[in-house]
């Protein structure tokens, strides 16, 4: 007796202890995270990126601001601890039961003790298959919880990414529309002069002011989208609005995306089809399927139970030997089996059906991205064009032979031509992030993080090294 209370005592394990979320004491910690937080600053020495104080941020310095501080990446890695030690609890095997049954005579008793004691372990038995099938639902499982965080990192760069691009460039369309702006507000003035000197035509004064309200609206909302973009970027890297201020953003060749045809399409696709983590989740569910089909064909065999016991009787001792075995009167194992197959079609349609759908977003994203590429490449060769006119227009007026109203006409013209051309360029390089986006890699611009892959060429891996690359370079900053 004393050695299974033993055992009882040895299997009872600490429980972890247990803290409710502070909300005061977590949203004073949320207001004061800020990018030159001394922990970042080591996560980017251990990355070899740059951390000095004077040093710009650049995607990849944002990139790791964001796996630092994301809350929703936090969250997602608590989630992949959970599912992995859930998949260790599926994997678990039903513990013996311990039966104790005393009895004692009360009357009629003619042995020298009136007690009885009987003691037997109840030991359930596997099915055929069950303890590898237990362990493979627990592998799998593992390998999904993984590639899901997996999806999670690469889910907080490409919000960073985005965000961080985008606040560059509200930035630079809204030095532009200050410039349109000054300037159709100066001709406005100068047509008013000349209105009030009769040198020019009402009607000539009332188009200036409706453009140069118009020019000032427009600065109003690129201005509105600017502040959007910065709220957007804190709100992807985790840190309050404030934290930005005053913080050198850059992006190394912004003004030179690839041109589609410097994009591999053959591999661009291999990586699409191959290689998604979302993809690499759906195969790790199907195996957890498969091996919950075989566990459930290990149930056509009746589940038993041996009681190995001891007995003693009155002073007579007794060794007994007692079998359960499940009688399946009610139903047997074709409908738990037949579950688990539909399960196991339903999770290889699944990848069947995600591998088509990013396949034909490949195509989409693609299409659009050379479309744009090629409005863009327009727009910029006519900004350009508007520039050189705006440029002779100023040398004839230097020269006497063009007033400042034509001078300041070629200059509007010119700045909202180059204006366009940055809209032109924004919705180019938004779709170039979901042309990255369809792939799951770092398309453009190279990224050194990638590099923390042990493999040879990181940008190319295999679903499970993928899962191993940015996510484990995640996990290694805290």
């Amino acid at each position: 007796m004393a050695g299974v209370l033993s055992l009882a005592l040895a299997a009872c394990v600490t429980v972890p202890s247990t803290r409710s979320p502070d909300l005061h004491e977590q949203a004073r910690a949320l207001a004061v995270r800020r990018l030159d937080d001394t922990g970042l600053r080591a996560a980017e020495a251990r990355l070899a990126l740059p951390s000095a104080a004077n040093e710009l941020w650049t995607p990849d310095r944002i990139t790791v601001a964001a796996w630092y501080f994301d809350p929703q990446l936090a969250q997602a890695r608590a989630e992949a601890t959970r599912a992995a030690a859930d998949a260790v609890l599926a994997a678990e095997r039903a513990n013996p039961t311990l039966e104790l049954s005393p009895a004692k005579v009360f009357s009629g008793a003619t042995a020298s003790s009136p007690w009885t004691i009987g003691i037997a372990m109840l030991l359930p038995l596997l099915h055929p298959g069950e303890a590898v099938a237990r362990r493979d639902v627990a592998i799998a499982s593992t390998e999904m919880a993984k590639d899901q965080f997996a999806l999670a990192v690469w889910q907080s760069r490409s919000r960073a990414l985005s965000a961080l691009r985008e606040v560059l460039l509200t930035r630079r369309a809204e030095a532009l529309a200050i410039r349109v702006a000054t300037v159709e507000a100066a001709y406005r003035d100068s047509v008013r002069q000349r209105v009030a000197a009769g040198a020019s035509d009402r009607n000539v004064q009332l188009t200036a002011e409706l453009e140069a309200q118009r020019s000032a609206a427009n600065l109003a909302s690129r201005q509105a989208q600017r502040m959007a973009a910065e709220q957007s970027l804190a709100s992807a890297i985790g840190v309050p609005w404030a934290a930005l201020r005053d913080v050198p953003l850059t992006w190394p060749q912004l003004d030179a995306p690839p041109a589609p045809s410097a994009l591999p399409a053959a591999a661009l696709a291999q990586e699409a089809a191959w290689n998604r983590l979302d993809l690499a989740a759906l195969l790790a569910q199907y195996r957890v399927a498969d091996a919950q089909l075989r566990a459930a064909a290990g149930t056509r065999y009746p589940t038993t139970s041996i009681a190995p016991g001891y007995i003693y009787d009155q002073g007579q001792r007794y060794f007994s030997f007692g079998v359960d075995v499940e009688l399946p009167l009610f139903h047997g194992a074709g409908a738990r089996i037949l579950a688990s197959a539909a399960a196991r079609d339903e999770a290889a349609a699944a990848v069947l059906a995600r591998q088509a759908d990013i396949l034909h977003a490949l195509d989409a994203a693609r299409v659009d991205y050379t479309a744009r590429y090629d409005a863009w490449t327009r727009m910029r060769l006519a900004a350009e064009a508007a520039q050189q006119v705006a440029g002779r227009a100023q040398r004839r007026r230097v020269a006497g032979e063009a007033d400042r109203g034509s001078e300041r006409i070629a200059q509007v013209a010119a700045a909202q031509a180059e204006l366009a051309a940055l809209d032109a360029l924004t919705t180019t390089l938004d779709s170039l992030g979901k042309l990255e986006d369809a792939v799951q890699r770092p398309v453009w611009p190279p990224s050194r993080l990638s590099k923390a892959s042990t493999t040879d060429d990181p940008l190319f891996f295999s679903p499970r090294d993928r899962s191993c690359a940015f996510p484990l370079t995640a996990v290694a900053l805290h």
